[in-house]
């Protein structure tokens, strides 16, 4: 959305349960099933890739300025978790290596 906010909706009582402003636009979404949260893609200011702990929506890390000048278009997760892929609007693509919390 274009607005900044990134929402979770109860589709059955059509309402927003959790709310959080991520400032900027959201481009891409992408769960994390190994530790129950959510990843945003971004655009401008930072174009940056942000993850939010679920249920909360607080914004526990992000991957600012390391990789893209564009909007984050699309994210992937690969299906054993290792590895994130991300697309950018400035034609980079950017493998990651996903670690567990806690390690460098």
């Amino acid at each position: 959305m274009k607005d900044g906010i990134l929402r979770v909706w109860d589709i059955n009582h059509e309402k927003i349960i959790q709310s959080a402003a991520t400032d900027s636009q959201i481009c891409s979404l992408l769960w994390l099933p190994k530790t129950s949260e959510l990843m945003t893609g971004q655009g401008l200011p930072g174009n940056q890739m942000k993850i939010w702990k679920y249920p909360m929506l607080i914004n526990s890390s992000q991957l600012y300025g390391k990789g893209h000048k564009g909007r984050v278009l699309h994210i992937a997760l690969s299906p054993d978790q290792s590895k994130l892929f991300s697309v950018a609007a400035d034609g980079i693509a950017c493998l990651w290596k996903c670690h567990e919390s806690g390690e460098s």
